[in-house]
C-alpha cells in the first residue's frame, strides 16, 4: 500500500469518527444509545423532529401592511412640515431637527400638512407666494416616495407612488418575518420555523406545552413600537370643554403640571376611565380602557397632536374609592411628532429601580444617532413631560428636569406582584431587542397537531423509506456481489455522514426531509451503480482488478458528476422558489448529493484499494 492510502484512509476515518459523534446526542435523545458527557459537551447539536413528525402548534399572520404604509405616511408628513419650514426661509436646513416649537408654529402659520385616508397628504398654503415655492422637482427631490395627484388653487393633494407601495408591502413581510424569527431564537426555540408568504407569516414550533405556546404567540404578536412624545399640557383645554357631556363612565379631571420652564405649573387636563377587569369570556364586558378608547376615536383632535392611553397604578390613583380590583386608564394629550423611536435603541435588559422599592424595570441603551437625537429633544423640552409610548400605551410620563445626555432612558412597567413585573420586563426586552413589528399582526389561523398524528405519520413515512433502502441493499449485495457490499457500506456511510451534518447544524426532521434521505440513498446507489459497471468492463477487457479499479473509477467520474451536478441545481431551484416542506426537501437533497459524491468517489475508492491492493486479490467479483 501506498502512502497515499494512508492518508486516505485516515481521512475517511476522521470522517467518519467525527460524523458519528455529531449524531451519537441524537441517538441519545431518541433513548437508542446512551452519550456519555464529553460527547455532548463537544457535540451539542441535535437533530429536532418537525411539525408532522412531533405534532406542536402551526400559526398563520396576516401583517397589517395598511397600517405599515399609513405609518410611513405620517412619517413623511411630519418631516414636510421640518423641509416646508426650510423651504419658506424660517428656518436653515442644518436646523431643521433642532427648529424650535416658536418656529415650527410660524411654519403651521403659513401652510397646513394635513393627513388624508391612509395614503394621502394634503398641503394647503396660506398664500400664493409660498404656494409658487412648491414646485414638483422639490418633491421629487425630498420625498421621491410622493406624487402630486391633485390642485386646487393654494391646496395641493399628494399620494404615495404605487411601484413604492408594492415595495414597502413586500418590505413589511420580510421585516416581519426576520423580527418574528429572531423574538424566537431569543427564546431559545431553534426548532421553529418561521415562513413569509404573500402578506401571511406562518411559524411552526414542534413539541412544547400550552404553556410554551401562549408565551410564543404573545411575544409574536407585540408590535413593540417604541415612541417618545412631548406633551402639550396648555393644549388640552379642548379636553376641558367636554365636561358635562362624556358618557357614563368617563369624567374630565385635571391636576397641576410643568409646561415648560418659563411655566413651571399650568391646569392640565385628562379624561379618566374607571372599572372592573372584565374576565376572559365575558364577551359583553367593556373595560375602562375599551370605554375611553372608543370614545377618543370620536373626538376631533388637531392633526399635529394625538391622544395616547395610560393605566394608572394604585400607588399613582388619588382616589379614595379605588380598590387593588378596579383598572383605571387616562390620558395623556401629546404632540404627534416622534423625534425619538425604538429603532434609535441599541440595547434593552431588565434592572432595579431603587427609588421604586427595586421595582424591576427596562432599560434603554441608545444607538449613537439616537443619543444625539434623544439629548437633543429633551434640551429643547427641559421642565415639559414626555411620554414613553409603547404601542400606543404611555408606559409613564416623567418630567425632563434637564437635557439628558449618554443615550439612556428607562421604561417603568405598570401593576403587579414582583414576579410579573419581572416577567413582563423579560418579554419586553426580548422584542426590543429583536426589533419592532413593521406593522401589526392580524391572527389569521391556528392550529394545534397532536402527537398521535405527526407520530403515525412518521410511523409510515420511516417504515416506507427503511424497506426501500434495505430492498436496494440487498439487491446491490445480490448482484453486484463484492462491489455490492462496497456499495452497501457506502450507503451506510453515506447516511451517516447526512444524519451527522444535520445534527451539527441542529436542522429540523420533517417528512419531506424522510423522502429526501430516502431520495438520497437512490442518489448514492446509482454513482456505485456506475462505477461498478465501469470496472466491470475494464475486468472483461482484461485488466487486473487493481488496473480495472483505477480505470474504472477515471472514467466513470464525469458521469457520475454530472449527474449529482444536474440533480443539485434542481434542488438548489427547489430551494428558491419553493415552500416550507419543499425548500426542506430541498436542503437535504442537496447535503445528500454532497454525500453521495463524497462516499461513492472518495470512500468507495479507498476501500477497493484496500481490497485489490492490501488483500491483493487475484479475481474481483462484480457480479
Amino acid at each position: 500500500m501506498d502512502r497515499s492510502w494512508y492518508i486516505r484512509f485516515l481521512t475517511l476515518l476522521v470522517a467518519t469518527v467525527t460524523a458519528f459523534f455529531a449524531l451519537w446526542p441524537s441517538l441519545d435523545q431518541a433513548g437508542m444509545l446512551s452519550a456519555p458527557g464529553f460527547v455532548k459537551e463537544y457535540f451539542p447539536g441535535k437533530i429536532s423532529p418537525g411539525l408532522d413528525i412531533r405534532g406542536g402548534l402551526r400559526l398563520m399572520y396576516e401583517v397589517e401592511v395598511d397600517e405599515y404604509i399609513r405609518d410611513r405616511r405620517d412619517r413623511f408628513s411630519e418631516d414636510m412640515v421640518r423641509q416646508l419650514g426650510v423651504l419658506l426661509g424660517v428656518f436653515e436646513e442644518d436646523e431643521m431637527d433642532s427648529a424650535s416649537r416658536a418656529q415650527l408654529q410660524e411654519v403651521q402659520e403659513r401652510v397646513t400638512v394635513q393627513r388624508v385616508g391612509r395614503r394621502e397628504i394634503r398641503v394647503v398654503f396660506e398664500r400664493g407666494d409660498d404656494r409658487d415655492l412648491f414646485t414638483t422637482e422639490w418633491l421629487q427631490q425630498k420625498f421621491g416616495d410622493l406624487r402630486l395627484v391633485g390642485e386646487d388653487g393654494n391646496t395641493l393633494e399628494l399620494a404615495m407612488r404605487e411601484d413604492r407601495i408594492l415595495e414597502l408591502t413586500e418590505m413589511a413581510v420580510e421585516q416581519a418575518k426576520e423580527t418574528i424569527s429572531n423574538r424566537i431564537d431569543s427564546l431559545g426555540l431553534r426548532e421553529a420555523t418561521v415562513i413569509g408568504r404573500d402578506s401571511d407569516i406562518i411559524v411552526e414550533v414542534p413539541g412544547a406545552t400550552q404553556e410554551t405556546f401562549d408565551e410564543i404567540k404573545e411575544i409574536i404578536e407585540t408590535t413593540a413600537r417604541l415612541e417618545f412624545k412631548v406633551l402639550d399640557e396648555e393644549g388640552t383645554t379642548l379636553l376641558r370643554d367636554l365636561r358635562g357631556s362624556t358618557p357614563e363612565g368617563i369624567e374630565v379631571a385635571s391636576e397641576s403640571a410643568p409646561a415648560g420652564e418659563t411655566r413651571p405649573s399650568v391646569s392640565s387636563y385628562f379624561l379618566v376611565s374607571r372599572g372592573e377587569p372584565c374576565e376572559a369570556d365575558d364577551e359583553e364586558c367593556v373595560s375602562a380602557r375599551q370605554r375611553l378608547q372608543d370614545y377618543v376615536a370620536t373626538l376631533e383632535i388637531p392633526d399635529d397632536h394625538q391622544i395616547v392611553l395610560s393605566e394608572v397604578s394604585v400607588a399613582d390613583d388619588q382616589s379614595d374609592e379605588r380598590t387593588r380590583e378596579e383598572e383605571v386608564w387616562r390620558t395623556f394629550y401629546v404632540y404627534r411628532t416622534t423625534n425619538v423611536t425604538g429603532e434609535d435603541v441599541e440595547d434593552a435588559f431588565v434592572s432595579f429601580d431603587p427609588s421604586e422599592g427595586n421595582r424591576p424595570v427596562v432599560s434603554l441603551q441608545f444607538n449613537s444617532s439616537g443619543a444625539s437625537k434623544f439629548e437633543d429633544m429633551t434640551g429643547r423640552n427641559v421642565k415639559r413631560r414626555m411620554a414613553i409610548v409603547l404601542d400606543d400605551v404611555a408606559k409613564s410620563a416623567p418630567v425632563i428636569q434637564t437635557r439628558i445626555g449618554g443615550g439612556r432612558a428607562q421604561i417603568t412597567l405598570g401593576t403587579g406582584d414582583y414576579n410579573t413585573l419581572f416577567d413582563e420586563a423579560n418579554d419586553l426586552v426580548i422584542v426590543l431587542r429583536a426589533g419592532a413589528l413593521p406593522a401589526p399582526l392580524r391572527p389569521a389561523n391556528e392550529q394545534l397537531i397532536g402527537p398521535t398524528l405527526g407520530q403515525d405519520s412518521v410511523n409510515k413515512g420511516a417504515t416506507g423509506a427503511l424497506v426501500g433502502v434495505l430492498l436496494v441493499l440487498v439487491f446491490m449485495a445480490f448482484y453486484y456481489q463484492v462491489a455490492g457490499l462496497v456499495a452497501d457500506a457506502m450507503v451506510v456511510l453515506n447516511l451517516l455522514f447526512l444524519l451527522g451534518i444535520m445534527a451539527a447544524f441542529e436542522a429540523t426532521l420533517t417528512l419531506p426531509g424522510v423522502a429526501a434521505i430516502a431520495l438520497t440513498v437512490g442518489m448514492a446507489v446509482d454513482a456505485n451503480v456506475l462505477i461498478t459497471e465501469r470496472i466491470r468492463e475494464e475486468l472483461r477487457a482484461g485488466k487486473s482488478p487493481r488496473s480495472a479499479v483505477d480505470q474504472g473509477f477515471k472514467r466513470a467520474f464525469w458521469s457520475v458528476f454530472d449527474s449529482q451536478i444536474t440533480t443539485f441545481i434542481a434542488g438548489v431551484v427547489l430551494f428558491q422558489y419553493g415552500t416550507g416542506p419543499i425548500k426542506g426537501f430541498a436542503v437535504m437533497l442537496m447535503i445528500g448529493i454532497v454525500t453521495s459524491l463524497f462516499t461513492g468517489i472518495f470512500c468507495s475508492k479507498v476501500l477497493l484499494d484496500w481490497i485489490v491492493r492490501g488483500l491483493r486479490v487475484k479475481r474481483l467479483r462484480v457480479g
